[in-house]
């Protein structure tokens, strides 16, 4: 019902309401006409108008997880993603242990297809987003890589899309039979491998294939057959070290090509090792089994090391009368051995007539007795007459057997004009020792520097000497 002033009962009500929204509607759009008056966002792209090599260096700064993330905004982000290079770059690793487990129950029978499937995924979308790049490092480590032959080896030969420097392949999680190993050949590799690691496989050459960028070659758990390890040198161009660890090798065994560097450690079945390296410099070797050493062609060696395993209680190699075929250019000698037997596994180093311009000799014995009930120090030191450093590294033991060792007459002086230092670990001050200690310093006219410590180091690579 109306009022006699026309005015609704009421109707204040409704009406302030009303007032309240329109004045708010009113002022969002003057605020949202004002932002548009000061800047626009789609009139000014200040990052579109940067060059790319700006924003590349931007890129290179960040970590792959947020550059990656740049590949979602344009086309052209992706691509400046995919010719950046990261400063820090992360090592690439794919593993089956991270789907199964460190249980070897769950590797040896394991069925899980759907798992494996995107394994190789992972592994494809890895290519399909580094495709033309340079990765500094990718590790491998699958065992089931037998299951799907054709897919891994596109998968190796389409690495060759991507600059990889070093690559580490692992084809066993765990102790492996030799009899079950995956037989690998070298020509599924990329030709731009800087440094290879192969571990828990069969070895194969390809003498097809060259690897002119490959400087470093690792076996770990490897078996070596016949004539492969000689492929695998002869097709690197370029290969400066060479280590062989915890493998099978054939019972003849030869060293060519450019190496530089060779470590053979704890290895099993290598019955003659012949050296035909003509840029060979350095040789370290522990092999398990008995080994004959044959000084081909190397007329570059300069530091040879020769140990066996005391785990065995016999000899390790055989380093006498082949030592002639040594060049005299040989500077650094370390020889380690066990001493305590009847015979010496090795010859006694004043019978190797050719080192006569050895200038660092390391003798490394395991025994019971003082070096004056081992060696006869005139004949020792006057067998090497350049010679400068002189180092024992004595590791105490005691005999399974009692045995009588007659003590040496002391040993005649004879004056040495090159030897300057002395050190030896392992002292203990015995009679016998600073019998020693008083003969080196009664012969020795230049020494300057007599070291003894009562520390076993752990030898075998150069010891800690003093400053």
């Amino acid at each position: 019902m109306a009022s006699d002033n026309g005015i609704i009962p009421g109707g204040g009500k409704v009406v302030l309401p009303l007032l309240a929204l329109g004045g708010i509607a009113l002022w969002i759009n003057y605020v949202y006409r004002r932002r548009q008056e000061g800047v626009d966002d789609t009139k000014e792209d200040y990052l579109r108008k940067l060059p790319d090599d700006v924003l590349r260096s931007i890129l290179g700064n960040l970590t792959v997880r947020d550059a990656a993330r740049t590949t979602t905004l344009s086309t052209r982000w992706k691509y400046l993603f995919a010719s950046t290079q990261l400063q820090e770059q992360p090592t690439f690793r794919f593993k089956c242990t991270n789907m199964f487990g460190d249980r070897y129950f769950a590797h040896s029978h394991c069925s899980y297809n759907h798992e494996k499937d995107k394994f190789m995924n992972g592994l494809y979308q890895f290519l399909r987003l580094y495709s033309g790049r340079t990765v500094d490092s990718i590790e491998l480590c699958c065992c089931f890589v037998r299951e799907f032959p054709s897919a891994f080896t596109h998968w190796f030969q389409s690495l060759s899309r991507i600059s990889v420097q070093s690559l580490y392949l692992s084809f066993e999680c765990f102790r492996y039979s030799s009899r079950k190993l995956l037989k690998f050949s070298l020509r599924a590799l990329s030709q731009s491998l800087e440094h290879l690691i192969l571990s828990g496989c069969v070895v194969l050459s390809s003498p097809r294939v060259r690897f002119n960028s490959l400087t470093t070659v690792a076996l770990r758990s490897v078996v070596l057959t016949s004539g492969h390890l000689e492929g695998v040198l002869s097709s690197c161009s370029n290969l400066k070290k060479l280590n062989i660890e915890c493998s099978e090798l054939p019972s003849k065994l030869q060293l060519t090509g450019t190496v530089i560097d060779v470590v053979i450690l704890q290895c099993d079945g290598g019955k003659e090792i012949d050296l035909h390296a003509a840029c060979l410099r350095t040789l370290v070797c522990k092999i398990k089994n008995d080994v004959t050493f044959f000084f081909s062609f190397v007329p570059m060696l300069e530091n040879v090391m020769v140990s066996r395993c005391f785990q065995l209680f016999k000899y390790s190699y055989i380093f006498g009368d082949h030592a002639r075929d040594l060049p005299n250019q040989v500077k650094s000698l370390t020889l380690q051995f066990f001493a305590d037997q009847d015979d010496f596994p090795i010859a006694n180093p004043t019978e190797m007539k050719t080192f006569r311009k050895l200038t660092n000799l390391r003798l490394i014995p395991v025994t019971s007795h003082g070096i004056l009930q081992i060696f006869e120090l005139s004949r020792l030191l006057g067998g090497f007459p350049m010679l400068q450093s002189l180092t024992f590294a004595v590791f105490k033991v005691v005999s399974v057997m009692e045995r009588t060792r007659s003590r040496r007459p002391p040993p005649s002086l004879k004056g040495h004009n090159r030897l300057k230092e002395v050190i030896y670990y392992g002292f203990d001050g015995s009679e016998i020792e600073m019998e020693f200690v008083v003969y080196i310093l009664k012969c020795a006219i230049v020494l300057e520097q007599v070291f003894l410590s009562p520390r076993v180091i752990s030898y075998f690579s150069c010891g800690p000497f003093p400053e």
